[in-house]
């Protein structure tokens, strides 16, 4: 697998790959926070795989595109789970 591929992959991994909620309380924006990256790592994946209107900006605008996006979605709107201590 090439770099390009290897940091796209990694890029989908983080939209999706949120901790934890800490208590039932915390699941309901976690789930929001999810849907909206998930969302995200669609649009990006969409282009990267061939949709004819994005196909020419490369993998890298892709990546780049979706590390713009989550960066702006950080999971900070609910508490997490730390498996060495309970809610963090």
């Amino acid at each position: 697998m090439n770099d390009d591929t290897r940091e796209f992959l990694a890029a989908v991994l983080d939209a999706i790959n949120l901790p934890t909620p800490a208590t039932l309380g915390d699941h309901e924006a976690f789930r929001v926070l999810l849907e909206d990256r998930v969302l995200d790592a669609v649009v990006a994946l969409t282009g990267a795989l061939g949709e004819p209107q994005f196909s020419d900006w490369g993998l890298g605008w892709h990546t780049g595109y979706l590390r713009k996006q989550l960066a702006q979605k950080p999971p900070t709107t609910y508490r997490h789970y730390d498996a060495d201590g309970g809610a963090a």
